[in-house]
């Protein structure tokens, strides 16, 4: 450069000869970056260099405004100096302090810096200044307009200003500086510098220090800015109280500091600010504070976070500190003041990350990461960061809520736990702190609502590593038992609720509530009474209300109406004043068993007692519940349209409609009715009503209805996690249930082999689910492989019962929160789960006749169940029942019935009922009798659980027609079968088509005809379709049974009560017998004058209809029972 200088200096010097005079300057003006500070320590940002005004054409040499040795500057360099220089501020007289860094500032203040205003704003708030003055004076016009703070009226507030006599007081300069800084953008700032001027010392409020600061900062004039800071913020003279935070400016100033990258003049801002202005928060030093991860700061941050580019400016400054960091960790004080500086900012800007309208977790995911690996490389303090991201996302929905991504704040955690316990270094006169206890309570609330009980394990193993020598904290035992309580682990809310009492002595209502709560869970009814009775004696506690409630709901889920009844009423002699969690599981059992009646009335005595019922979106929808339980779909419907309007009105509170919608879908569902469930589900998602994964079980399940159930797993695999929906228990069990019924047994294990890959929380439903499809392809294999021996064990299945059996406690099936899918209603208790699992194994023996494996299985479940406890379930009844059948145990299948009976009363016990029983039944013991079908119509059980005895009575019935070996059954069997069935109509129970057909078979071929046609004509013919018609040269012989009457396949339901086909042909063959037997001149009837066929005509006169028209089909049937001998229509 210095080789080049005389050429330089000739042609320049020429250029300066030739230049105006106005033209020279005394003296460059630089940044005061550039007078105190090196060459390479200038902390300015690179695009500070670029000229704006450089668009790639080749600039002149120089200008009339050029200086002298312009020429001697590289391009870029110049276009930075002309930058600085066009930032000087304006002059202000009355300023003659002295900085250290001083900045130049020029006499003249040009547009940039003066600023101007829109010609046609100007001219519009000269106009309206004059309508306000037409009515009240200056000075009034310019104190409504400050007091009422009307938004863009900043010019007329300066017009009605200039128009006030001088000198004017602060108490109108004070407000009139903060309105014209309301935006922090003023559009005239030496307006604001002017009028700062004016204010005395003694009069300068925090506020005005603020306006003046922005102005400085709207002219670029940092260093002023600066200066005018320190006065404001020194001994925090503006500090009203304790945690008091005076807003002089420093957000502002921060902003534009951060905004440019002048790092080290941030950090002197904020050193003044945390020394002066808040030297102390609650009596602890600010940075102290910052440190211990309790406070951010967000006063200081909130506008710098809100930059566009703030994450690059957050790399921005990382590059500052591993250029400078010896100098900024020179002293203790200043290491304090650099970490402090990094956390509070970084605390801030991960909010801005995380609070976006759009979230993309992948970008967050590797922000977070690459954040925390870069503190973690520059050695700087991470234990406070870490805190501040786990707490700031376990307090926001997105994080709470289940979600199959990979989750952040789990893997922060983890990182978290491995820094602190093997990767940290000790810094030399600081310990860092354990993970705070608020933090650890967040994580371990977030895997408890998920069901991740083992990783609750592990936080807890964690909590008393971090704190050694303590206790666990009330608040997290309280959460453990609560959590423990609500998945029915005995064992465990008894632990800590023993620690909680060792540790902290008394024990009050809160805390031992979970003792009886865990059993309410787990229907464990005698756990309960024994919980409820140690509250009163050991404890001494008198329970209040939300005791009584889980007592009360301990019976509603085992299914006792009477406990339930019982306890309520026990509860309001108590003096409880109930609430809607004390009327909520009496409805919900009124709603199940279809009791409208007892739930309108319960409902009303919850208005009268002045709870808030009408509000609760769950109670209303156990209304709705009851009506579909009552077979009664239109009012249903109507009223959870109802409740769509009170919802969108906003009446209705608390939960969403989603359940309302969900047992509406599930009603259609279990019928196959496809189309209305769809229908169901596009109303949800027109009325914006949220979708929950068991929105999608109850389509699985109509799916299933209609064989369908590759559809249904499809949903499964991909709907589900498709709509970030947890699959659980429930929708695997309709799964196997489906395959099964469609007979892919393979199928169907493999999705219980999924199932058991993932891990998923098992329930009852599931759990017979699996025995069943284990066992059926175990079952199917030994069929494929020719194993005809009965007595071959299913090893797979008693495997798995064992692990089931073994691996924890059964009571946990019963604790959760799921629909239940079930063939059969029955009790749902902790002390029937072992029971019914061996009555599913037993009905899998009972397929091969392996009758001595079921008599072990037999006192294997006996050994199960407590004398003390409830009766056994009906379905292992039922099953035990089947073999003792198969085996001709005629005594143990009647056994077996009366406990069936007794135990199957609990189930169908409504609330009428208890109130009002039944009078014993009277009149004849015949079934024909009208008293039956009146008493049956009549009868107060609940109407969806009358089929809980069909397959029992199926099978007793069997028993007792089968019971001799000879061709005909005594009569007193036959008869006693006819009064078990009697007294299960007149109670009000169902009795299925097939166990009607068996029954007039065995009367019409054991000589009682009149039985057996009275009987087929008063329940069998009213819904009897008629022959269908054939051609009579074209009989095909593929038909069988129903094919041959005027039904479809998706006619036969259920519940369809109709005359089989091989019913129709005995009762056919015993019709022509009996009228050979006229024509022969036997079966005359002296009693009633008539011969037997025409009694039989007057009293089944639609049987005989039908026999008449019974096609010849010469099938097997027939040709079985009317040899080849018949011909044309049956009339013989």
């Amino acid at each position: 450069m210095l080789e080049r200088a005389s050429a330089c200096l000739e042609s320049g010097g020429r250029q300066l000869f030739r230049a105006p005079k106005s033209a020279l300057r005394s003296r460059r003006k630089l940044h005061s970056t550039f007078w105190h500070h090196g060459a390479s320590d200038l902390s300015l940002p690179l695009w500070w260099a670029i000229n704006p005004a450089s668009n790639g054409v080749e600039q002149p040499a120089a200008t009339a405004n050029s200086g002298p040795l312009d020429f001697l500057y590289p391009e870029q360099t110049l276009a930075l100096l002309r930058r600085f220089s066009a930032k000087a501020d304006v002059a202000h007289g009355s300023h003659t302090v002295t900085r250290g860094y001083a900045t130049a500032r020029s006499n003249v203040a040009g547009p940039f810096l003066e600023g101007e205003v829109d010609a046609a704003l100007a001219k519009e708030a000269k106009r309206e200044v004059h309508e306000r003055l037409m009515g009240a004076s200056a000075h009034d016009a310019l104190s409504e307009l400050l007091r009422r703070n009307e938004p863009g009226k900043q010019e007329v507030a300066w017009q009605l200003f200039i128009t006030l006599p001088t000198p004017v007081s602060s108490r109108v300069l004070i407000p009139l500086l903060e309105y014209l800084t309301a935006d922090n953008e003023p559009a005239v700032p030496t307006r604001v510098l002017k009028l700062f001027d004016q204010l005395p010392e003694e009069d300068r409020t925090a506020g005005s220090y603020r306006a003046a600061i922005i102005a400085y900062v709207a002219l670029r004039d940092v260093g002023w800015a600066i200066m005018l800071y320190r006065t404001a913020a020194k001994q925090g003279r503006f500090v009203q109280y304790e945690d008091h935070v005076p807003d002089i400016g420093t957000d502002v100033l921060l902003r534009r500091l951060v905004n440019e990258e002048q790092w080290d003049l941030a950090m002197r801002v904020y050193s003044i600010y945390v020394t002066e202005a808040r030297f102390s928060i609650n009596r602890h030093r600010t940075m102290s504070r910052i440190r211990w991860g309790q406070v951010t700061l967000p006063e200081i941050w909130h506008d710098v976070v809100q930059l566009q580019e703030i994450k690059e400016h957050l790399q921005s400054l990382f590059l500052y500190i591993r250029q400078h960091r010896e100098e900024l960790t020179a002293t203790r004080k200043k290491q304090d003041l650099l970490f402090t500086f990094v956390q509070s900012l970084v605390a801030n800007v991960m909010e801005r990350v995380l609070y976006v309208r759009k979230p993309n977790e992948d970008e967050i995911w590797d922000w977070f990461i690459k954040l925390f690996e870069q503190l973690h490389a520059m050695q700087l303090p991470v234990d406070a960061s870490y805190h501040h991201a786990i707490t700031t996302m376990l307090s926001m929905d997105r994080y709470r809520r289940y979600t199959n991504q990979r989750k952040l704040h789990l893997e922060l955690y983890r990182r978290f736990r491995q820094w602190y316990l093997y990767d940290r270094v000790e810094e030399p006169g600081w310990k860092t702190p354990a993970p705070q206890l608020p933090m650890l309570s967040l994580v371990l609330n977030a895997h408890a609502s998920h069901g991740s009980l083992n990783r609750v394990n592990d936080l807890v193993n964690d909590v008393r590593t971090f704190y050694p020598d303590k206790p666990l904290p009330p608040n997290m035992l309280q959460a453990l038992m609560q959590v423990y309580a609500q998945y029915g682990r005995v064992n465990q809310v008894e632990e800590y609720f023993a620690e909680a009492q060792k540790s902290y002595g008394d024990v009050t209502h809160k805390q031992a509530d979970p003792l009886l709560y865990v059993h309410a869970r787990r229907a464990d009814v005698p756990g309960a009474l024994t919980a409820f009775q140690r509250i009163r004696e050991e404890l001494n506690l008198e329970p209040d209300v939300r005791m009584w409630n889980n007592l009360l709901l301990t019976f509603v889920r085992a299914d006792d109406l009477d406990g339930a009844l019982e306890s309520f009423n026990h509860a309001l002699d108590a003096g409880v004043n109930p609430d809607i969690y004390t009327f909520g599981p009496i409805l919900d059992m009124c709603a199940n068993r279809g009791d409208i009646e007892a739930f309108e009335a319960l409902y009303s005595r919850a208005k009268q007692m002045g709870v808030s019922i009408d509000n609760d979106v769950r109670a209303r929808s156990g209304y709705v519940q009851a009506f579909l339980n009552a077979e009664d779909i239109e009012a249903a419907e109507n009223i959870a349209q109802g409740m769509l309007t009170q919802w969108k009105a906003g009446v209705l509170q608390g939960h969403p409609l989603t359940h309302t919608w969900n047992i509406l879908i599930q009603y259609y569902a279990l019928r196959g009715d496809v189309a209305n469930s769809r229908r169901l589900y596009r109303e949800m998602i027109d009325n914006k009503i949220p979708l929950d994964n068991i929105t999608f079980g109850g389509l699985m399940r109509s799916l299933v209805e209609i064989k369908q159930t590759n559809a249904a797993y499809k949903i499964l695999q991909v709907t589900l996690p498709e709509h970030n929906m947890r699959v659980e228990a429930i929708h695997y069990a309709i799964v196997m249930t489906g395959f099964l019924k469609e007979g892919q047994y393979d199928l169907a294990l493999a999705a219980y082999e999924r199932m058991e890959e993932r891990n998923v929380p098992q329930t009852i439903s599931s759990r017979q689910a699996s025995i069943n499809t284990v066992g059926m392809a175990e079952l199917a294999r030994l069929v494929y492989a020719k194993k005809n021996n009965p007595n071959i064990h299913l090893s797979y299945v008693e495997k798995m019962l064992r692990k089931m059996l073994n691996s924890g406690d059964v009571g946990e099936d019963v604790a959760h929160r799921q629909p239940t899918h079930n063939r059969y209603i029955d009790s749902q208790t902790h002390s029937v789960v072992p029971s019914s699992y061996y009555g599913l194994l037993i009905t899998l023996y009972n397929t091969r006749g392996a009758y001595k494996i079921c008599q072990k299985l037999f006192a294997k479940a006996e050994a199960t169940m407590d004398p003390a406890d409830f009766d056994a379930p009906t379905t292992f009844l039922t099953a035990v029942m089947e073999a003792h059948y198969r085996a001709k145990e005629w005594d143990e299948v009647e056994k077996c019935w009366d406990l069936v009976r007794k135990s199957s009363n609990k189930l169908i016990k409504t609330f009428q009922q208890v109130m009002n029983p039944a009078p014993e039944p009277t009149g004849s013991p015949s079934l024909t009798d009208d008293e039956v079908i009146q008493r049956f119509e009549e009868s107060r059980i609940a109407i969806n659980r009358r089929q809980v005895l069909t397959k029992a009575t199926r099978i007793y019935v069997r028993s007792l027609i089968n019971r001799q070996k000879g061709r005909y059954a005594p009569r007193a069997l036959l008869d006693k079968a006819q009064l078990t069935m009697r007294d299960l109509l007149v109670s009000g129970f169902v009795i299925d088509h097939f166990t009607w057909n068996e029954l007039i078979v065995a009367l019409a071929q054991h000589g009682q005809l009149v039985a057996a046609f009275s009987i087929a004509e008063k329940y069998l013919m009213p819904r009897f379709p008629g022959w269908r018609h054939l051609a009579p040269f074209y009989i095909r012989h593929d038909r069988k049974g129903y094919q041959w009457m005027e039904l479809r396949h998706f006619e036969v339901k259920r519940n369809s009560v109709l005359p089989r086909y091989k019913t129709m042909v005995v009762l056919a063959k015993a019709m022509a017998v009996v009228r050979e037997d006229e024509r022969n001149g036997v079966g005359y009837v002296e009693r009633e004058a008539r011969w037997a066929r025409e009694i039989l005509e007057d009293k089944a006169p639609k049987v005989c209809m039908a026999i008449e028209t019974m096609p010849v089909t010469r099938d097997a049937i027939q040709e079985q029972y009317f040899n080849e001998g018949i011909s044309g229509r049956v009339k013989k």
